[in-house]
């Protein structure tokens, strides 16, 4: 700041002073306001200078070179002309597109196509809708391995998806300034899938979803390099880094996301980010390996994101009626093994309607009903008339409580047919009317019931398709309750 007040100054202090203000104050504040005038004016200058700057600057990693230079000396990118460089010097062309934004920009998009799926709100998406929509969940990858990447994208909560957005924006340009845009799309996206892995691995309970996992091996790039650079620079890169990882964890406890896809995402990055830096990256000889990563990214990303896009939620789907008991039968396993703790936890990560305070009435009414099931009650215990569909499904989630053979719900119908077939009119009957109380005309339903079932029988060996929802779960039943039958 000058020392000496210009002249005009003064003289419109002692106006001031004249009118009854302070000239103290009046003074500071006209050299203030003087000073950011000239400070304006040296950033104008600056621009000025930097539009004219003859020699060119690399985008992708940032280096000086020669004005008639065409590729990076360092990198080997395009540099383009000088038109095109002072032309995004003036702010007219972008330098070039942020793929951490792109990302942020996907995960919202995400997250609003759940949201929609749900029906509005801001509630947090059910377990059942995210493994829908591609969550991560053990027994499905064998079938459906895409879901190890699809996972990344899915977010379970404003909380979930707002911390890895910050994340994102804070993390990735720097991974994007020191090994490129390209190669931080795929570390995040081959540490996201390894920490997947490691989660299922290592025994993770429900459906994971979330890009934290990709975040950490991010982060853990970050702390890898750092620490090879050993410099004041690579000391303070790599406590950055070991700060976020913290909050990371600390974030994994406080909300009950999985910290063995962060802790397993952080070490393989870790690991990579010691191994390589980008000097040895960014060589030339090394071009075709990265545009190679990036392809690869590129094609896997946006394959994840339309498989999300184009799933339909809440179809007929066995694995997925089946997800919806099986966080239940997680909860009654641990509260009857006496593990409150955890049962309370499994209770708040699936965001179940049950308070703590019921697990034990909850866990008691579905071994009851898997008792109903097996007496073939289950319309009375409140399976109504889709318990074909729900008794199996329970029986799966809850097979480890009780040791009995499989449940069938087509034995009893099978030992109503075999008595009709044998001419046991009388016989046949009876056990209808037990199968069915109350029924009227009972020997033409009886005969309708046997047509039907056995017609149903040879669909399911010929045209499973027409043997009604859920071919695969209940053409297995029918042929074995029927296996006598000609």
């Amino acid at each position: 700041m000058s020392e000496q007040p210009d002249a005009w100054i003064e003289k419109v202090v002692k106006v001031t002073s004249a009118l009854g203000m302070n000239p103290t104050r009046t003074r500071w504040r006209l050299i203030r306001w003087q000073e950011k005038r000239r400070q304006a004016a040296r950033r104008r200058e600056q621009t000025l200078d930097h539009i004219r700057y003859e020699h060119k600057t690399c985008d992708e990693c940032g280096s000086v070179q020669d004005r008639d230079a065409t590729v990076c000396s360092r990198c080997d990118a395009k540099l383009g002309g000088r038109t095109l460089q002072v032309a995004r010097r003036i702010g007219l062309v972008p330098r070039s597109v942020s793929v951490s934004m792109l990302l942020a920009i996907a995960m919202l998009a995400v997250y609003a196509r759940v949201l929609v799926a749900q029906g509005g709100g801001l509630g947090s998406p059910s377990a059942g809708l995210l493994f829908d929509f591609g969550g991560n969940w053990a027994p499905a990858i064998a079938d459906e391995p895409w879901r190890l990447v699809t996972a990344v994208f899915l977010h379970a909560g404003l909380w979930h998806i707002g911390f890895n957005l910050i994340s994102t924006a804070v993390i990735g340009p720097q991974i994007e300034e020191l090994y490129g845009r390209g190669t931080m799309l795929f570390l995040l996206i081959v540490t996201g899938v390894l920490a997947n892995i490691l989660s299922d691995a290592t025994g993770m309970d429900g459906v994971g979803i979330g890009a934290s996992g990709g975040i950490s091996g991010l982060v853990g790039v970050g702390v890898g390099y750092g620490h090879r650079l050993g410099t004041p620079a690579g000391r303070e890169l790599r406590n950055s880094m070991l700060r976020w990882t913290a909050y990371t964890i600390l974030f994994g406890f406080a909300f009950g996301a999985d910290n063995r896809a962060h802790a397993g995402g952080a070490i393989v990055g870790a690991i990579v980010g010691f191994a390589v830096s980008p000097r040895q990256w960014l060589r030339p000889r090394l071009k075709l390996v990265r545009i190679l990563t990036t392809s690869v990214a590129a094609v896997v990303a946006l394959g994840a994101l339309a498989i999300i896009f184009t799933r339909t939620p809440g179809e007929a789907d066995a694995a997925t009626a089946e997800l919806s008991y099986e966080p239940h039968a997680m909860v009654c396993r641990k509260h009857f093994a006496g593990d409150a703790e955890g049962a309370q936890h499994t209770l708040k990560k699936f965001e179940l309607t049950t308070s703590q305070a019921s697990i034990g009435t909850m866990c008691d009414q579905f071994l009851r009903l898997r008792n109903d099931c097996w007496k073939h009650e289950a319309k009375q215990a409140g399976g109504g008339k889709h318990f074909f569909e729900h008794c199996p499904l329970i029986e799966q989630a809850f097979s480890s409580f009780v040791q009995q053979p499989a449940w069938n719900p087509y034995l009893a119908q099978a030992d109503i047919c075999r008595k009709q077939l044998a001419d046991d009119v009388a016989g046949a009957e009876a056990a209808y009317t037990t199968f069915q109380p109350g029924a009227a005309n009972t020997p033409d339903r009886v005969e309708l019931m046997c047509s039907r079932l056995l017609q149903m029988r040879e669909w399911c060996r010929t045209d499973p398709a027409r043997a009604g929802a859920e071919p695969m779960l209940h053409c297995p039943l029918l042929e074995k309750a029927f296996s006598a039958f000609p």
